[in-house]
Parts: C-alpha cells; sequence; structure tokens
C-alpha cells in the first residue's frame, strides 16, 4: 500500500509538471517554479511576465470559491493618506469603464461574495472572490481597468479624499466645512483608542512608513495632482503582484493580463523597502491619547516594549519567533499573562503586543493597558525574560502548540483562498518568497527535529540574540481627558486658516465645484458599458444540506469534514432566568472557559485542550421563531476535534459546564472583567451603528431587547459598574459571585432533557460513536441536576425600552454612527420578508450610498431587513452628519423595475456564498429554519416584482413609528434634552 501511494504522489507530481512546465511561456508569462503542497491539497505556480517583469502565484486547488488580485508596493511618501485616497479613487471610473464609481456599481451586477480594495503598510490590493466563471471575466476586467487605467478625475478625488465644501451647498453664505469619505473614515479611526495607540507606536517606531491610511491632521494637505502622481509612479505592471487561487483557468487570466500589460513597458527602477528607527540604545517616547472611561483614573496608561528581531526573508527564524510569542504571551499559563495581568499590572495586553513580521523586519512586543506606572514595565518584562531562560519550556504546551497547527490546516474554510492571500502579501511585496509560508510540512517536520536535537535552547538563542539585555523601544500613552477637545479644536483652527487664504474668487470656485460635485452624484447614467450577470445566472434551486435525526435529541448531518467532528449543544433557557440575572449571562458563559473548578485552574485545562481538541467554547444566543417570531433563548456550547478524539471534548465539556468553581477562582473572575471593560469602548467605536440598531430595535421586539442587555449599551454599562466593585469584597460577592453561583444551578444543574446536540461529521459509524459519547454527556448533566423550581421571567414578556424620544448615546468621538429602525412584526416564513429584503438592497445601493456617503461624506450608509427578527433598520457609519443622514432615511425614493434585478443579484452574493462544512445546515439548529423554508425563501427573494415592492413600504414602513438613535458626542443645541434621551455611557 505505501508504494502504490508513492507511485500514486509521483503520477500526480508528473501530472502537475506537465500542466504547468516549468521555463514553459503561457501567453507572455515564463513558468518559472511548481510547488506541489499535498498537505493542503494545493500547487503553487510562480510565474514571471517577460515584457514587464510582473510577477504572478496562481494556486491550482479544487476550490469553487475562485480569487483573483492585484497588488501594487505603494510606499507612502507622508501622512497624507495618499496611497489610501487613491485606492478609493481608482475605482471611481476608468477609460473602458467610464462611469461613476464601477466598483460600488458592479456590486450589484455580480454574484461575488467578496469584493474589496485595502490599503495596507507600505501596499494597496484588490481583491475579489466568486464562484461563477463569467463573473469572474467581468470583475477582473473592471479591476485591471481600474487600477491601470483609471480617469482620476478632480471630482473623485474630491468627493473620496478631502474637500472644502459649503454646509449647504445651495446657499453660498452657509459655513465651509471639511469633507471627504477617507477623511472622515480616518478621524472615526482616531477614535478608536486601539487603533489610535497602534498607528501611534507604528509611526514612533516606524517613521518612515508615514502612515499609509492617513492623518487627519494631515490629509488636507494632500493636492489632486500630488494623486495622480502617485498613481503614475506606482500603478505600474513592472510594480504589480497578480494573484489567482482555485478552479478557473489560469491560461485565461494570464491571456488577459497580458493583453493589458503589453501596453506598458519595463520599469527597472524598484521601489524599496521601508525600514524602521535603529535601536541602538533604549529609547522612550510618551504621548497622549483617548482616556478609557471604563478604567480607573489612576490606570489610564498604555506602555509596550519592542525589539527589532531580523527579517521575514528567514522564514524558519520567523517562524520559530511567533512559536516564542506564542509560548510566552498566549493564554492563562503563560508567563507573561500570569506576571502582567494575571498579577493585575495591567488590565490586558496591548494591541500590538506579540511577534509580527508584516514589514521589512520582525518585531517582538510585550505591552499592557490599564497600567498605573509604566516605568515599572520594563524591569518587570526583563525579570520575566530572566525566569524564561532559567526555566525549561512545558512541553506539553509546545505539543498543543504543534496540534493547533496541524489542526488548522484539516478545518476546512470557505475563505482560504483569501487567507493564502492575506498571509502572503505584505512579504511577497517586500521581495520576500511567497512560497515560503506554503511549506507546511515541512516547517514543522524541521522544527520538531530541531526541538527533539536542541529542545529549550532553540528558543533561548532567538531571545538572547535578539531580546534580552538588547536596545528595546518602550512606547507610552497616556490617557488625556482633553484630548478629544484638543482634535476638536486642531480641526477647527486647521479649517480656520484654510478659509483665511481664501479670496471671494477661491470661495466661489468652492461653492461651483460643490454643485458640479452634487451634478455628478445625481446623474442618471448609462451603465451598458458594465458587464453583468443576469437573474438566471442565479439557481433556482438552493443547495440541500440533508440533516438525519438520530434521536429527538440529536441532529447530524453527514459530509465531507477531513476527518474532524463539529459537535454543538444548546440548552434553552426560555422563562427560566430571573429579569435581573439576564444582563450577567454574557460574564458568565467567559467565565466558563478562563476560571477552572475547585481542582485544577484553567491554565491547566487550557493546555489540555489545546493539545486534544481544535477548540471548546460556551455562548448564547437569542434570535426569533421563524414561525411566530417569539424570542428562542439559548445556552450554547460547542468543540471540535479529529474523529478519534471526540471523547476529549465531552470530558472538557463536563468539566467546564458541570464543574467550574467561582467562589475558588474569584481573582481570575476579576481579572476577566478587568479584561472586558478595558475593550469596550473601541468595540463601540468599531461598530457604532450596530450598537446604535440594536439599541432602536429594543424598543419594539423582546428578542432586540433581550440582546441589548446581552451585547448592547446595557451590558458595557454594567461591566463598567462591576469594574469598579472589584476592591469591594462584600459587593463583589453579591454582585458577581453569588450571582454566577445563581446562574450556574438554573443554567447547568437545571432540567438536562433539554439538552440539544448537531454533530457534523463525515460517517454514519462516528456519528454514532458522537452520539454515544454524549449520552455519557446527558447522564452526568442528569446528576448534576438539582430539582429545583425556578421562577424564571417570561422571555416573550421581556420588557422592552419605553422612551418614544429620539435618543443620543454619549460618546467622545470624532464622528458619528446613526440608526433608524422600524418593526414589521413578521416572521421568517412570511413572504413579505422577501420583498423588504430586495427594498433594503435597492436602498442601499441606489439612494444611501450617494445620499449618505458620497455627498454627506460618511464612510458608510445602508439599509437592511433583519429577516429573522423581523425588523427594517438604517444605519450610518463614520458620518460627520449624523442628523441628515437621518432626514435622508426619511424621504421616499423612486424605485425602478430594473432595480429590482440588481438588488436580486446583490442579496444573493450572500445568500449564495461558500459554506464551510461546519456550517452546513446549522440554520436548522440555531434557528429552527429548514432547507424546505430555504427554498421557499430563495423563490419568493426571486419573485418579488415592483407591485410588491410598494405594497411592502405602504404597509409596512410609511407611517409607521422608527426608533431614532445616534451614537457619539453631544451636536450642540441639537441632540440635546429634553428632546432627546441622553444616555451617558462613559463613566
Amino acid at each position: 500500500m505505501l508504494r502504490f501511494k508513492r507511485l500514486a504522489s509521483t503520477y500526480e507530481q508528473a501530472k502537475i509538471l506537465r500542466k504547468y512546465p516549468i521555463g514553459g511561456i503561457i501567453h507572455g508569462y515564463e513558468v518559472r517554479r511548481v510547488l506541489p503542497v499535498p498537505e493542503l491539497r494545493l500547487t503553487a505556480v510562480d510565474l514571471y511576465h517577460q515584457q514587464t517583469g510582473a510577477e504572478h502565484i496562481h494556486i491550482d486547488r479544487n476550490d469553487a470559491n475562485n480569487i483573483f488580485s492585484i497588488a501594487f508596493k505603494t510606499n507612502p511618501p507622508n501622512a497624507t493618506g495618499v496611497p489610501h485616497i487613491l485606492e478609493h479613487t481608482t475605482l471611481c471610473g476608468s477609460e473602458k469603464y467610464p462611469v461613476h464609481d464601477p466598483f460600488f456599481k458592479m456590486l450589484n451586477k455580480s454574484l461575488a461574495n467578496f469584493m474589496n480594495a485595502m490599503t495596507g503598510q507600505d501596499y494597496t490590493f484588490f481583491p475579489f472572490a466568486t464562484t461563477n466563471v463569467k463573473d469572474f471575466a467581468n470583475l477582473r476586467d473592471v479591476y485591471l481597468d481600474a487600477t491601470l487605467n483609471p480617469l482620476l478625475k478632480r471630482e473623485d478625488f474630491n468627493q473620496e479624499g478631502w474637500r472644502l465644501e459649503y454646509s449647504d451647498i445651495e446657499n453660498q453664505k452657509s459655513d465651509i466645512r471639511f469633507k471627504g469619505v477617507v477623511y472622515n473614515e480616518m478621524k472615526g479611526q482616531v477614535s478608536n483608542p486601539d487603533y489610535y495607540f497602534w498607528s501611534q507606536f507604528q509611526q514612533t517606531i516606524y517613521p518612515s512608513l508615514n502612515n499609509s491610511g492617513g492623518d487627519p491632521k494631515k490629509i488636507t494637505d494632500l493636492m489632486y495632482e500630488d494623486l495622480v502622481d502617485f498613481q503614475r509612479k506606482n500603478y505600474h505592471p513592472s510594480n504589480s503582484k497578480t494573484f489567482t487561487y482555485g478552479t478557473f483557468s489560469l491560461e485565461d487570466t494570464l491571456k488577459r493580463l497580458n493583453k493589458e500589460f503589453v501596453l506598458f513597458g519595463k520599469r527597472n527602477s524598484k521601489i524599496g523597502k521601508l525600514m524602521p528607527i535603529e535601536l541602538k540604545e533604549d529609547v522612550m517616547v510618551t504621548k497622549k491619547g483617548q482616556t478609557d472611561p471604563m478604567l480607573p483614573s489612576e490606570k489610564q496608561f498604555k506602555s509596550s516594549l519592542t525589539w527589532i528581531c531580523g527579517t521575514p526573508e528567514d522564514h524558519y527564524e520567523t517562524f520559530l519567533l511567533k512559536i516564542l510569542g506564542n509560548l510566552l504571551m498566549d493564554g492563562q499559563s503563560s508567563i507573561m499573562y500570569k506576571k502582567l495581568i494575571e498579577s493585575g499590572l495591567g488590565h490586558e495586553f496591548s494591541v500590538n503586543s506579540g511577534a509580527e513580521s508584516n514589514t521589512s523586519v520582525n518585531m517582538f512586543t510585550v505591552g499592557v493597558q490599564g497600567i498605573e506606572n509604566p516605568t515599572s514595565l520594563k524591569h518587570m518584562v526583563q525579570t520575566i525574560f530572566e525566569e524564561v531562560l532559567a526555566t525549561p519550556f512545558d512541553k506539553t504546551k509546545i505539543e498543543a502548540i504543534i496540534q493547533q497547527i496541524e489542526l488548522s490546516k484539516k478545518d476546512q474554510k470557505p475563505d482560504f483562498g483569501l487567507q493564502i492571500l492575506y498571509s502572503i502579501i505584505p512579504g511577497w511585496t517586500n521581495n520576500i518568497d511567497p512560497f515560503n509560508g506554503l511549506l507546511f510540512d515541512e516547517t514543522l517536520n524541521r522544527f520538531r527535529n530541531d526541538l527533539e536535537a536542541r529542545g529549550d535552547n532553540l528558543f533561548y538563542d532567538i531571545i538572547k540574540k535578539y531580546i534580552y539585555k538588547k536596545p528595546t523601544l518602550q512606547f507610552t500613552m497616556e490617557g488625556s481627558s482633553t484630548f478629544s477637545s484638543e482634535l476638536e479644536n486642531e480641526e477647527k483652527n486647521r479649517l480656520q486658516k484654510k478659509i483665511q487664504t481664501l479670496d471671494s474668487s477661491d470661495k466661489n470656485i468652492i461653492f461651483e465645484r460643490g454643485k458640479i460635485l452634487n451634478e455628478k452624484q445625481n446623474k442618471i447614467e448609462d451603465l451598458s458599458c458594465l458587464p453583468s450577470l443576469k437573474l438566471e445566472d442565479i439557481p433556482r434551486q438552493g443547495q440541500k444540506y440533508p440533516i438525519e435525526m438520530n434521536n429527538e435529541s440529536i441532529m447530524a448531518r453527514i459530509t465531507d469534514t477531513n476527518g474532524i467532528s463539529y459537535i454543538r449543544g444548546k440548552k434553552t433557557l426560555n422563562n427560566q432566568i430571573p429579569l435581573e440575572l439576564y444582563p450577567y449571562i454574557p460574564l458568565f458563559v467567559d467565565a466558563l472557559t478562563s476560571l477552572g473548578t475547585k481542582d485544577e485552574p484553567f491554565s491547566e485545562i487550557e493546555n489540555k485542550i489545546k493539545l486534544y481538541t481544535g477548540g471548546i467554547s460556551a455562548n448564547y444566543s437569542v434570535t426569533s421563531d421563524p414561525k411566530t417570531l417569539e424570542p428562542k433563548f439559548n445556552f450554547l456550547f460547542s468543540g471540535w476535534a479529529l474523529n478519534s478524539k471526540t471523547d476529549k471534548i465531552v470530558e472538557f465539556w463536563e468539566k467546564l459546564l458541570l464543574r467550574t468553581d467561582f467562589q475558588s477562582n474569584s481573582e481570575n473572575l476579576k481579572v476577566l472583567i478587568r479584561m472586558l471593560a478595558s475593550s469596550n469602548v473601541s468595540s463601540v467605536s468599531d461598530s457604532g451603528h450596530v450598537f446604535a440598531r440594536g439599541y432602536a430595535c429594543a424598543h419594539f421586539s423582546e428578542t432586540n431587547a433581550i440582546n441589548e442587555s446581552l451585547q448592547g449599551i446595557e451590558q458595557l454599562q454594567l461591566i463598567g459598574k462591576l469594574a469598579n466593585i472589584l476592591d469591594d469584597p462584600e459587593k463583589f460577592q453579591t454582585e458577581v459571585i453569588d450571582k454566577m453561583v445563581q446562574l450556574q444551578e438554573i443554567i447547568i444543574e437545571h432540567n438536562p432533557q433539554d439538552l440539544q446536540f448537531f454533530i457534523t461529521t463525515d460517517t454514519t459509524t462516528q456519528v454514532e460513536k458522537v452520539s454515544s459519547e454524549l449520552d455519557k454527556f446527558k447522564e452526568q448533566f442528569a446528576k448534576a441536576n438539582n430539582r429545583r423550581t425556578v421562577n424564571g421571567s417570561e422571555t416573550q414578556n421581556y420588557p422592552l425600552i419605553e422612551n418614544k424620544k429620539p435618543t443620543l448615546l454619549n460618546f467622545s468621538f470624532q464622528t458619528h454612527h446613526t440608526a433608524l429602525s422600524k418593526p414589521t412584526n413578521i416572521p421568517f416564513i412570511n413572504k413579505d420578508g422577501a420583498a423588504l429584503q430586495i427594498l433594503s438592497s435597492v436602498l442601499s445601493s441606489k439612494h444611501l450610498h450617494k445620499e449618505i456617503r458620497e455627498k454627506n461624506g460618511a464612510y458608510g450608509a445602508g439599509a437592511k431587513y433583519d429577516a429573522i427578527n423581523g425588523s427594517f433598520n438604517y444605519f450610518s457609519y463614520r458620518d460627520p452628519n449624523p442628523l441628515q443622514s437621518i432626514a435622508v432615511y426619511k424621504k421616499s425614493f423612486g424605485i425602478q423595475s430594473e432595480d429590482l434585478n440588481d438588488a436580486k443579484l446583490r442579496l444573493f452574493q450572500e445568500v449564495d456564498s461558500p459554506l464551510s462544512r461546519r456550517g452546513e445546515g446549522i440554520w436548522n439548529f440555531d434557528h429552527g429554519i429548514n432547507d424546505e423554508m430555504r427554498q421557499s425563501r430563495r423563490e419568493h427573494l426571486l419573485d418579488v416584482t415592483m407591485n410588491d415592492i410598494d405594497r411592502v413600504t405602504d404597509q409596512y414602513l410609511n407611517g409607521q413609528t422608527g426608533y431614532e438613535v445616534v451614537v457619539g458626542p453631544i451636536l450642540e443645541n441639537k441632540t440635546v434634552a429634553p428632546q432627546w434621551n441622553i444616555v451617558n455611557v462613559e463613566q
């Protein structure tokens, strides 16, 4: 048998080499290398365009989700954000597709499950993914023409980058303001404390990178001519890296690329690597930043220590550095966690902590946030490294890391190709061999052999070579209560300086430019030049994922899982939880995988979980019944492992769910609360529109009202409150520990017959094996049953937010987020929901994008119908004019019949997006939505007519009360009491 496998392997490699002959020429491209990677079921092909020097990587893999990308090395010359603004502007029209914003318009003419453009630190790339071969060719043409032949009109620079514009474009007596999509995007980024710390750290250690996204203070210095010049220098085939993945013909893509590239000559000048500062001695830098309102006043410092550790060109050493980072900092058993976080020195690791290899050098960083005295960090870290060098590494933890790496390659994800692209682009654009990261088994085998031969010295040598007693950068950020107001004043002064330089002629030009841009944005264009799929390209029959009922409590999905079993469990909480305990459930489920038992700390359990499984988790869900819209509240737990090790999943469930001890692990519970509190503001800054929408929907939906208490503003307030009582033993006992124990008695020790399971695996035999293991687990659950009577509140009568006024959730951000939500009160199976989904898609692409993003300068806006919970929602994010956006939501818009087809194409990008094996059939278990319901919904979506749109608009939206919520700072004389309900979230 072994000999047969070797012969088969040799045959397959010969077959691949015949398909991609080394030295062969395919449409102007020379095949330079071919790398079979059997452990990842792929073959990588390295090609070189002879005329221009462009490089291309193709990943040949049996995956229907095909990917294309074109990337450019784009060293930012300054902090004006020119690479970022060019990324936006290059997609605003090209020679072949001279329409306004073809990128966004293609979202309505494609079935791509992923379309984007991204600016990295010193590179820019434009990827998409689709399963449709015609769609692939269409989008490839649009992307190539956009990047190599962009129109780069001044109006597009003004819209996407920045501009001076009258607040009322029809009134020259109104105020002049800064506007621009990227400008407001980056103002929103500055509002995120984690991003701001990371960006200022990056500019300190790597000033040559400049901030490719753009510093709002500098963006307004960028001139249109600078943008055009930057494009000419950088967006050239000689500076490009193209990438394809999947099953579609490589030859077709190379033919198309060659057709485009032969119009260009070869540039010999290479864009060089950017390097960080040279650390010849210790460097200390402190900057001001935003305070974290969830942390005590004396803990308003974030500080980190960074060492430069060689370059990513040494792939193996880079791999070892990342393993070292994992050993030192990952999980509760790691020494850095114990000494820096568990000890209370800091509340959480800083966002830049760990090993990083995304630039021309490797960096290793140890940092914390919520530290009282930053000067103590260096001494503590130095002491930790001394202890590390004197103590053997835990061999079990090393083996657990190896097992996690091995399992990750077997776990099949739908975005596998995109993950490969993301992993190679940063290094590839800096001339690091993209094949390095694909040498999976080779790297791992070398590591195993070296570990056997050299033991701990493998890591000690790296520490001594780069870290221990070596020069370091200590970067500290001190929270300042005046930070936000100083940013606002800086912007006002910068704007005033610009205005003071304007004469009447300049102001007339600004006024006319504003009108010209507005006319362009309002212009009805002929889009016939854009390639498009047809409605007939959407199959009427959707994919089915048959489910087997092994017994009344176990559902199973049998599919190709590559030897892995995924197991999920749930237990209903409907009518079981007292009202006052609802907000404590998120802390409870987090604690189950953070504390440990009376006899075993979680740090020891965690290493075993990683050694034997792919992961164990506990969670909750609140969703609406697809037939009645009544809330369904469940406690969830899950795990996955190799088929041979599923008994370990059940073993860990029994340990964590039934034997977690809150009293004896109270100190770890305090650490968990501090960590949760320290990341609250950043989560709102990134997803403020989601918080706004959840708060608005909590006015009319019990499901959303429960979710608001569990993961909305109410939850942030609770965690902030609990963080303030950690040093009061009596309050901590009654307000936290006692409530955790009470929830454990209700959730874990009550009604074991409510347990249900879902198994995803590859054979009937394995289903039977896992079912037997689950039966034993249920017996353990039954033994823990306390048989108490529980007086829980009625889930379907959960109290709603009663305030009827518009609400401001007050955060000191630089921009706002908004939502306006309306109830429809119809369940998933109702046919009208399909028409409302189509309507939301039309409004997003045809109206809200133009009115709020293009005209108003917000980073994003749209409408979304929540088909599960029955609500129609408008939203905007990183929005400079939130009240203007809410006014737009209330306007009526004309919809044309041709808009429906575009909207259906856009919707089915999500409906038919590729699934992971573990995701197949899960709607049935999570929501009670079976294949028949999904197929019915599919047909309803395809059959929506203009009459349906008009009818649901009148029936569910026109005249219906909407609930308005804005997240961000108070707008003077506008969002004020008593007209507005002001919720001060920050303490």
